[in-house]
């Protein structure tokens, strides 16, 4: 089995590690770091990058590789995306998961609140995610937001989560925000998704190359999609990308974004075709579940995936202190 210990256990001699890899990034895993003193400590969850381990609670743990006295991959559960735990434990799970797959230029945790910035037009790198309680007042909360984002130059947003942060929805209505846009986070499991069709050619980057840009125009989150190892896929007719999409995979979940066809080709299988690839390296990665963020006014999108069987996990408001074009 992958990840397995390759340094005999606490008592024995301790031989050189292999650490986790690029390949591992995303996936859960169980780290035990020896200091130099002897003493020990074991950090548990997802791997961010090949120094840090992000716990539950949303806190990143650095550790140095060379300390590493073993480590595994933990095993994904085979649950069906997006049930098992109560609605809070699943919505901060999966918002997590979304953010760190998008991750902004500056972030900043208040509580359990994480405040974005990043340059260019993006809703989500440039807004406040809560993923739990403020650690005062929601009122306080929300002046933070005002107070961060003046320093960093962006229009205050808050991305709220629904059901599950109602109470701050109202608030942020009551003092005259207005909402820019409202998603649904969709979801899957893996398996159910069959394989693309085995004649369409398709091909997959590291990362977001010209041919893949080309099917959605100019991209402003191109510098934000390569600050996480992701899979672009791409369905080619004629020689020329006419479909693509993104995937990324952190805390055992497949995060799908930037699906685009291009015009000529919309209505013929391509939109399908893209998700089917997606799906094909979450099931190559071993990940069972998939989720995507959809704006709930993209009814011909919302259509594609109620028919490759992605249902309704949640949804959320993207809401801002003052009007402004913002693209997500």
């Amino acid at each position: 089995m992958d990840g397995l210990p390759l340094a005999a256990d606490v008592g024995q001699s301790l031989t050189t590690v292999t650490p986790p890899s690029a390949v591992d990034i995303g996936r859960r895993v169980s780290i035990r770091i020896v200091a130099a003193d002897g003493s020990s400590r074991d950090l548990v969850g997802m791997l961010t990058d090949l120094i840090t381990v992000r716990g539950r609670d949303g806190s990143g743990m650095p550790f140095d590789p060379a300390a590493i006295s073993h480590w595994r991959l933990i095993p994904e559960r085979a649950a069906r995306a997006g049930m098992g735990a109560p609605l809070s434990v699943r919505v901060r799970e999966l918002e997590a998961a979304a953010a760190a797959t998008w991750p902004a230029e500056v972030s900043v945790m208040y509580g359990d609140w994480l405040l974005r910035a990043s340059s260019g037009i993006t809703q989500r790198a440039n807004s406040a995610l809560p993923l739990g309680k403020p650690p005062g007042a929601i009122e306080q909360g929300i002046a933070r937001v005002i107070e961060f984002s003046g320093a960093e130059g962006i229009t205050p947003a808050i991305q709220v989560p629904l059901p599950t942060c109602a109470e701050l929805d109202q608030v942020v209505g009551s003092l005259g925000w207005a909402v820019r846009s409202e998603n649904h986070v969709l979801v899957h499991d893996t398996r159910s998704l069959e394989l693309p069709d085995p004649g369409l050619v398709i091909r997959h980057d590291g990362e977001p190359t010209d041919d893949w840009q080309s099917v959605q125009g100019p991209d402003e989150a191109a510098s934000i999609m390569r600050r996480y190892p992701a899979d672009y896929a791409s369905v080619w007719v004629d020689g020329r990308a006419v479909g693509a999409g993104r995937i990324a995979i952190a805390d055992g979940w497949g995060i799908i974004s930037r699906v685009f066809v291009s015009e000529e080709h919309r209505g013929r299988g391509m939109g399908a075709a893209v998700m089917r690839a997606l799906a094909a390296t979450a099931q190559g990665a071993r990940i069972e579940r998939l989720a995507l963020q959809v704006n709930a006014d993209n009814a011909a999108a919302l259509r594609l995936y109620a028919r490759l069987g992605f249902r309704r996990h949640h949804r959320y408001r993207h809401w801002v202190l003052a009007e402004q074009e913002i693209a997500d």
